[in-house]
């Protein structure tokens, strides 16, 4: 009997030994956890920082140092160019017109391995100026394209992004070249 309860006390501080070292563990297991998550909450500290200057940057103008970006409603308003006193722009599937972050996409999409885009805007006069520069490493060929659009109300009270001026390599492109534009956006944008 004695023996056994020898064993049994033998048993019980194992166990207890045991536990201890578990309860050691966890807590060391815990301390490793609380470091993390202060490192993890400084990372997104510091990312919320980092956001919140470059929503400042964006906010301000090109003059006082920030980046200068056109606002949503320009660049979602339907693009529009004018010709014999109308306004002609293009209506896609479901009633959704064509706008300029349409047509900024569709230039994006073009870069590759081979061709790379480059854009970047600023505001001039009241306009906001698009300057797009392609090259084609495959070819060796270079574009320049610069719009310039400005935000009009048409007389049916309709607000819209207005393309003023399409310039490519330094030449203005004639109202023709724009009305084949939007024709071949028609067909693209409905297709």
């Amino acid at each position: 009997m004695l023996s056994r309860m020898s064993d049994v006390l033998d048993n019980q501080s194992l166990f207890r030994s045991e536990i201890r070292s578990l309860r050691d563990e966890l807590s060391a297991l815990r301390e490793e956890r609380e470091k993390e998550a202060r490192q993890q909450k400084k990372v997104v500290d510091d990312l919320q920082k980092e956001l919140l200057s470059l929503r400042k940057k964006l906010s301000g103008s090109a003059t006082d140092g920030g980046i200068d970006f056109p606002p949503v409603d320009f660049l979602s308003s339907p693009l529009v160019i004018a010709s014999d006193g109308e306004y002609l722009g293009v209506q896609g599937k479901g009633k959704k017109a064509f706008s300029l972050e349409d047509f900024v996409q569709l230039i994006e999409r073009k870069e590759s391995d081979s061709v790379s885009v480059e854009t970047s805007w600023k505001r001039q006069n009241g306009q906001w100026v698009l300057v797009i520069r392609t090259e084609d490493a495959g070819k060796g060929r270079e574009q320049n394209v610069v719009l310039v659009a400005q935000k009009t109300v048409t007389p049916n009270r309709n607000t819209v992004t207005e393309i003023i001026r399409l310039n490519i390599d330094g030449n203005d492109a004639p109202d023709a070249l724009l009305l084949t534009l939007f024709r071949q956006l028609r067909a693209v944008f409905n297709g």
